[in-house]
């Protein structure tokens, strides 16, 4: 079966680490899409919410987020593991998120 890898990454220190364990598990037609907060979104288009900006400027406003298939979930898991070693946690929210999904291509 076939999945669906997306990744958030809201660091860009980890940056080169994402693409280097993307790349080890031949994952290379990866999208990449710059992107923003949703809490970038509400300060700048809802003047409510401009409160909230002294938080957003700890977390920072970089953020990508990457989609691409993957054959099977031991390469993710792979991937996860790799970034690990390399000290990038996926887990942590204030670094992103990791997510899979089962696909099925058309």
């Amino acid at each position: 079966s076939m999945y669906y890898l997306i990744v958030h990454l809201y660091q860009e220190r980890y940056w080169s680490d994402i693409l280097l364990a993307l790349a080890a598990e031949g994952i290379t037609d990866a999208v990449v899409v710059d992107a923003s907060r949703m809490e970038q979104a509400l300060i700048s288009e809802l003047p409510i919410f401009a409160g909230f900006w002294a938080d957003m400027s700890r977390r920072g406003r970089f953020a990508k987020v990457i989609m691409a298939s993957v054959p099977d979930r031991a390469s993710v898991y792979r991937i996860v593991e790799a970034l690990r070693g390399e000290g990038v946690d996926l887990t942590d929210p204030s670094v992103g998120k990791i997510l899979l999904l089962p696909a099925e291509e058309l």
